[in-house]
């Protein structure tokens, strides 16, 4: 049984969006034709460890996505690999991109430019070779590639040769890994993540060593504002690179605010390496009425992807429904619960209800002075139509992203899209 569409996380509804896509809404389809001023931003504070704060309201800012000129395109003739919905960036500023349909196991990559390189990448159980089509990408601080696919987790060189593969039991599995919302790749390598993972026991974070073995588990319910008393539950994080602390929404699972954590995974400098307990070093509150637990995740808002940037933009995707969404789902609930008589009917009846009654809201928040850029909110039902200029994902610390599309003719391309805050 499926999950209601609007609930799903973000990215998995993006992933195969169709469209060219055009301007979400009028003021900031007028701000980019104009290419208005860049948006001022407030002074940095000084942040104790354990500081709480509150973000405040009125941004002064419009998050505009506007096209860099760069794309990453098929050929008609089938001579290499299409680009595929997944993409991610290396430091050399190479794309890398998968799971095109019908190249079966196979990354490709792509020059700075959009221009296509090569690919690699064979279906198998050997070194290098993959047993699933479904695939996640990471790139490390050192440029190489990192493939999680099935149960395996392979590690290929900036020249893209083989140099190892270890079991990801411990790393994660599934959809949440393959979307990168609760899964980051820390500097020398290891993963930190928090899927809900059975390892990590009581705790929302685990960090797995290079070699697939658990090293880490930390942060309860009680140490931080993850949840109401829930434990284990996956929270989306972001991390930015060479840093030692990354950020974190609140759980899926029965959060009633919307704060946002920003934890040391290091622990505290002063004690023995052994002896060292990650801490919050600050609390983020983003006071919103709608964003409660209603018991159930299916109807509950949550933050889907947290984004940061080197120079301490933090952007967040929420996914939010609306009170008639939540009435007219009432008769609905019962059997998602249960998973018992669902049809594909009944699946078409919540998905409309999705697409018409909810919205994707994205937020830009300053965290060196806990400001409130820019807020603005999508109807579900602009993602599936392809009518809003939105990235499906973003590169690691950066406001680009990309949109996957289909032309006219059929042919699938990438679409690389920057964001930027211009004054309103």
């Amino acid at each position: 049984m499926r999950v209601p569409l609007a609930a799903t996380a973000l990215f998995a509804l993006l992933a195969f969006g169709g469209c060219e896509p055009a301007p979400a809404d009028n003021e900031a389809a007028e701000a980019l034709e104009t290419e208005g001023e860049p948006c001022p931003r407030g002074p940095a504070r000084a942040v104790v460890k354990g500081t709480v704060a509150d973000v405040t309201n009125d941004p002064p800012c419009l998050l505009v996505f506007r096209p860099t000129g760069v794309r990453l395109t098929a050929v008609p003739d089938g001579s290499r690999p299409d680009p595929g919905p997944l993409v991610v960036k290396d430091g050399r500023g190479r794309y890398y991109s998968t799971e095109a349909d019908g190249w079966g196991p196979t990354i490709s990559v792509w020059n700075a430019d959009g221009g296509y390189l090569s690919s690699f990448g064979t279906a198998g159980d050997g070194p290098g070779e993959f047993a699933s089509e479904s695939l996640a990408l990471f790139v490390d601080a050192g440029d190489s590639l990192h493939v999680w696919e099935s149960d395996d987790w392979s590690v290929f060189s900036p020249e893209h040769e083989f140099v190892r593969q270890v079991s990801s039991r411990v790393i994660g599995s599934g959809n949440l890994l393959r979307e990168a919302e609760t899964a980051a790749m820390l500097y020398d390598g290891r993963v930190l993540a928090s899927d809900g993972h059975a390892s990590a026991g009581d705790a929302y974070f685990r960090i797995v060593n290079r070699d697939g073995s658990l090293e880490d588990t930390f942060g309860t319910a009680e140490e931080g504002t993850g949840a109401g008393g829930e434990y284990g539950h996956d929270r989306a994080i972001t991390y930015l690179a060479g840093n030692r602390s990354f950020w974190a929404a609140p759980s899926v699972l029965g959060a009633s605010e919307y704060a946002l954590e920003e934890w040391d995974f290091l622990g505290d400098e002063g004690l023995p390496e052994g002896a060292r307990s990650p801490t919050i070093v600050q609390s983020l509150r983003r006071h919103q009425s709608w964003f409660k637990w209603t018991g159930d995740p299916n109807t509950s808002p949550r933050v889907a992807y947290l984004q940061v940037t080197a120079d301490g933009l933090l952007s967040v995707f929420l996914w939010r429904p609306s009170e008639e969404y939540l009435e007219a789902m009432k008769p609905y609930e019962e059997q998602m619960t249960e998973g018992r008589g669902w049809t594909m009917e009944r699946q078409e009846e919540v998905d409309s209800l999705g697409a018409t009654l909810t919205h994707f809201v994205i937020e830009v928040i300053d965290v060196r002075s806990a400001q409130l850029l820019a807020s603005a909110a999508y109807p579900v039902g602009e993602f599936i139509r392809g009518t809003a200029v939105i990235p499906h994902g973003f590169f690691r610390n950066e406001m680009t992203g990309y949109v996957y599309s289909v032309d006219e003719a059929g042919m699938p391309y990438v679409e690389i899209i920057e964001g930027v805050l211009l004054k309103k």
